[in-house]
């Protein structure tokens, strides 16, 4: 009887080891050439679940996958690219990821959590720190509350993004959308005048002055476009905000050119200055 039970618990135990999900990476790519990451040893359901602080990519996986897919990390200089991995792996260990797919992709945690360390790059704080759940989605997805199709969106602690979109506001130079820039945005907004916790003191007083000159300009364009702008980002000034932030690191020169106080507010509140880099990143540090 005693020899029988522990065969039952033996078998038993057998089988939970088999079905436990391991996180690892793969050696193998697909066709698109991203390197897969897989949940070995059981059979693959949907969502993938990663646990940020789970995923050690070495800094040399980093930047391989920066230098592949991320403008704005290549033109860094090498004592910045470090800063940039440094804050980028702390921001990736930070959260978790949900992929709404039957397979994951490396690049996926790496480039999404790199367009929030972009947008925060100047700032003391940017871990989005309320935020501690990224979900992906392949393509467009149904969002609630209304009912609509979106390609991003930023609600309660989580941040979600179509990959599909996402890939193409970095791959596209010649347009101004990038839903990962736009989403990072609004976390950023939320993150320091939503919450309480975590806030940057320094963001919020800058943001006073964008608010100031935004407004003129958010009011401007509702009459008179110059083409800037999407009727989209008219609709509120979150908005506005959020595709300010697209524009300014997607085609900063035109920003400079249509609004130059509006640009000179943005470098200020990022701390940072696109159109000057490298000696005018940093102005505060």
């Amino acid at each position: 009887m005693v020899w029988t039970l522990v065969l039952i618990l033996l078998l038993a135990l057998i089988w939970y080891l088999t079905q436990t999900k391991k996180l690892t990476l793969t050696d193998s790519t697909d066709q698109s050439g991203h390197d897969k990451l897989s949940l070995e040893e059981s059979p693959i359901s949907c969502p993938l679940v990663y646990y940020g602080n789970d995923l050690s990519f070495s800094e040399g996986v980093i930047n391989t996958v920066l230098c592949k897919h991320f403008p704005f990390y290549t033109r860094l200089l090498d004592v910045d690219r470090d800063r940039f991995i440094s804050r980028l792996k702390k921001f990736i260990e930070s959260k978790i990821f949900i992929i709404h797919d039957s397979k994951g992709y490396r690049e996926m945690p790496i480039l999404i959590s790199a367009s929030a360390v972009q947008v925060t790059f100047g700032l003391k704080k940017y871990l989005l720190s309320h935020f501690n759940i990224i979900q992906i989605f392949p393509q467009e997805f149904v969002g609630l509350e209304p009912f609509r199709i979106l390609i991003g969106n930023v609600t309660g602690n989580t941040i979600n993004i179509a990959w599909k979109q996402f890939l193409e506001g970095y791959k596209n130079a010649n347009d101004l959308q990038n839903v990962g820039l736009h989403e990072m945005a609004h976390a950023l907004y939320y993150q320091n005048f939503e919450t309480e916790l975590n806030v940057d003191k320094e963001f919020k007083e800058s943001f006073e002055q964008f608010n100031s000159i935004g407004d003129k300009i958010y009011h401007k364009e509702k009459i008179l476009t110059i083409g800037l702008y999407s009727e989209y980002a008219i609709r509120n000034f979150q908005e506005f905000w959020a595709e300010s932030i697209e524009i300014y690191f997607k085609n900063p020169d035109r920003m400079h050119q249509h609004y130059p106080e509006l640009y000179g507010a943005l470098c200020d509140v990022l701390n940072q200055d696109p159109l000057n880099y490298p000696y005018n990143l940093f102005q505060k540090n």
